[in-house]
């Protein structure tokens, strides 16, 4: 394994102390001057390798959801039925935010005010999870587990179903509080109705 050059650990510390400033100032709050201090590094730094705190946020946003995203993807590759592994992809994806938002709790309100830039990120997301929904829904077709679905509407389907996620997401982390309903609704996607 290579080791990191200089600059990949500067930008990994600036991208360490962003996420200890967000978690603590919310997004809003949060300066790039705040980023800079926080990381033990000038301002100029932060510009030298980042354009804005919104960069630095949606690099933030990005990595947070590939990993879950991977972790989600890791737990499916075990299962053998395509309709668990839809079920359990979703079940984890929900949980996994569940965590996330969590560990942002300010940020969760800010959602609500400034909505048009985080759906921008979440529309960026949107296309790497389609993949994934994507690719479980053709090995069930080709299996046979999905009968009701024909391999031209694959696409729409997976739109279909992250567009489903994305509304528990609103729906669990942004309208309520209550974490017993966000454990409700992902039984009720894992073990169906």
């Amino acid at each position: 394994m290579s080791e990191l050059s200089k600059d990949e650990i500067v930008k990994a510390e600036i991208l360490n102390a962003a996420t200890r400033a967000f978690r603590k100032w919310g997004f809003n709050k949060t300066t790039m001057e705040d980023i800079a201090r926080e990381a033990g590094k000038g301002k100029s730094t932060l510009y030298y390798y980042y354009v804005s705190k919104e960069e630095i946020f949606e690099i933030l946003a990005t990595n947070e959801m590939k990993s879950i995203s991977k972790r989600a993807k890791e737990e499916v590759s075990k299962l053998d039925s395509y309709k668990e592994k839809l079920k359990k992809y979703i079940a984890i994806s929900l949980a996994e935010l569940k965590k996330t938002a969590g560990a942002y709790p300010v940020i969760r309100g800010e959602i609500k005010t400034d909505k048009e830039f985080f759906d921008k990120i979440r529309r960026q997301l949107d296309a790497g999870e389609e993949a994934i929904v994507m690719e479980i829904l053709k090995g069930g077709i080709e299996q046979g587990e999905f009968r009701f679905l024909k391999r031209s509407e694959l696409k729409k389907a997976a739109n279909v179903i992250v567009g489903i996620i994305r509304g528990l997401e609103l729906y669990l982390f942004v309208e309520i509080d209550d974490s017993q309903k966000v454990d409700i609704a992902t039984k009720l996607i894992a073990e169906g109705l």
